[in-house]
């Protein structure tokens, strides 16, 4: 008896020291918004789940708020490993693949959330992160969705409810030149613009209207800066969460695997919060005496037909045919 309980202790003890001695992993996550935004708190709903599946091995620490890099040069810096972790956009991100400007054709306006994931779980996504591993050297380790799309006008403008709505409005815009060739063509003048300066900016009429998300424009009380919201959902377009190559490496098999399964769970988590937010926040504009319109379907063709001309031109030009022919199939389009 005496022999099995030493025994029994014996292997407690190894145990214990097998445990003890597991290697930990502790990364950089940098990220541009406040905690106040959904997205950042999808990424630390990420880290907590890490390190919840992980039994503490693996530990991501969220800097919010561009306190080590913004949205721009976060790109290089997880490439070069100064930091191991961020979640740019992908507008952001077609300097160095430019197959990621794909997800803001307008022939993929109007897809569905469904459509959308089987785009990036597919092969569209499985190539565009093949493309990513061989010029950044990053490892893409899922999507987070940025949400709802919408047009807003200021005080001084009329509603956009049909194409020729856009003819000579200053539209700010961000991200990749398709933005800018699609307003164009709908009669727009895209404007480059930092968003600091957009709120003075819609205010004293330097622009007349905005393309940004929902959440945004409700995380910033966007119904004392606009009196027109069309809640048009036109596209989706990924934070693509991207991981330095080497830091990844460094992780055994199974807390990669940690590491995907609890980012999916994150994902879901922040899709569910964003619907919640879309919907509050189209009643809020409502109360708040904004003139709000949701586009049908059959209106938001109008739109991406009246930009197909942007979008040949702009595919042509960068090569991007096959790019564009595979995330049509993945999505089921084709």
């Amino acid at each position: 008896m005496k022999i099995f309980a030493s025994l029994l202790f014996s292997f407690s003890m190894l145990a214990v020291s097998q445990t003890a001695g597991a290697q930990e992993f502790r990364f950089r996550f940098s990220a541009d918004s406040p905690t106040t935004n959904i997205k950042v708190q999808a990424f630390q709903k990420w880290a907590d789940l890490v390190a919840e599946k992980s039994d503490g091995r693996v530990s991501i620490r969220i800097f919010p708020g561009a306190q080590l890099y913004n949205d721009v040069n976060v790109i290089p810096a997880v490439g070069s490993g100064t930091v191991d972790m961020g979640a740019p956009p992908s507008s952001l991100l077609t300097s160095v693949v430019p197959e990621a400007a794909v997800f803001e054709l307008p022939s993929l306006w109007g897809i569905s959330y469904e459509q959308y994931r089987r785009m990036v779980e597919g092969d569209f996504g499985k190539s565009l992160e093949k493309k990513f591993e061989e010029r950044l050297g990053v490892k893409v380790l899922g999507y987070y969705n940025m949400g709802a799309w919408v047009w807003g006008t200021n005080k001084k403008s009329e509603l956009i409810a049909a194409p020729g709505d856009f003819k000579n409005k200053k539209m700010r815009v961000v991200g990749n030149p398709l933005v800018e060739q699609t307003l164009n063509a709908l009669g727009s003048q895209p404007v480059q613009m930092a968003w600091p300066e957009v709120p003075t900016a819609l205010l004293q009429g330097v622009i007349d209207g905005l393309e940004t998300t929902m959440s945004g424009l409700d995380s910033v009380k966007g119904w004392d800066l606009i009196g027109n919201l069309t809640y048009s959902n036109h596209k989706y377009t990924p934070y693509m969460v991207i991981m330095n190559m080497r830091a990844w490496k460094k992780l055994p098999a199974d807390m990669q695997a940690v590491m995907i399964e609890a980012l999916q769970e994150s994902v879901q988590w922040q899709d569910s919060e964003l619907e919640k937010i879309n919907q509050a926040a189209i009643q809020t504009f409502k109360e708040k005496n904004v003139n709000v319109k949701v586009l049908e379907a059959s209106e938001l063709r109008e739109f991406s037909g009246a930009a197909a001309s942007a979008e040949a031109a702009f595919v042509k030009a960068r090569n991007l045919e096959d790019a564009a022919r595979l995330a049509r199939e993945s999505s089921g389009l084709e």
